[in-house]
């Protein structure tokens, strides 16, 4: 069922379940260059990616420093794993490719998977990714089956682009509404239910 499958994930707000943890690094960021901070629900209307735009957007004049001094924050405070990961290892034990790519920083994910114990489930990892579009199809590889799952627009406009199944987690950083405008064509709440897709073949690419 899982071989032939290679299955990616973005890492913030899909992997973990770290949407203030990003908004309160955000501000932090925010503050030091004496810009408003952002309440959940501004937060959740500016974040995106690329986050050098969206610093530039927010008024940011220094957004590569800005990204830093962000993903610094972010890997200073582990944050709580999305229910159904172990599901996921089993995946991959029966098969399927695993693997991550984020924009955040080898050092910001590392910290998550050091304190998860997860070094062992992915076949790969990539980390301060500027193109996913790129990093997608450059590990797209020869499965029949492709799935990227994540919490942005973002996310599900590349996976879309690249040839994947766009599979979107509800509760990341961006509205479940948006996510399916943005080409998402499954929302799952717990990474458990990617086993149910493919049981069912609802995904299969044709």
């Amino acid at each position: 069922m899982s071989g032939g499958t290679v299955l990616l994930f973005d890492w913030n707000g899909t992997v973990v379940l770290d949407a203030e943890r990003a908004r309160l690094a955000l501000n932090g960021v925010l503050v030091a260059r004496g810009l408003p901070e952002l309440d959940r629900a501004g937060f959740a209307r500016e974040f995106h990616l690329p986050m050098a735009d969206m610093f530039v957007r927010l008024g940011v004049a220094d957004p590569l420093v800005a990204e830093g001094e962000w993903n610094t924050a972010m890997a200073a405070a582990p944050a709580p794993l999305r229910p159904g990961l172990e599901s996921v290892a089993d995946l991959g034990e029966a098969g399927a490719r695993l693997g991550v790519i984020s924009a955040a920083s080898e050092a910001a994910v590392g910290a998550d998977i050091a304190h998860h114990g997860l070094s062992a489930v992915w076949d790969s990892v990539d980390t301060s990714v500027t193109d996913k579009l790129a990093t997608l199809r450059a590990r797209r590889g020869a499965e029949r089956q492709a799935f990227y799952v994540g919490d942005t627009a973002y996310d599900m406009r590349c996976a879309v682009e690249a040839g994947y199944v766009a599979v979107a987690v509800s509760g990341g950083y961006s509205a479940v509404d948006v996510l399916r405008d943005a080409g998402a064509q499954h929302v799952i709440d717990s990474l458990d239910a990617l086993e149910a897709l493919f049981g069912q073949g609802a995904v299969a690419l044709g």
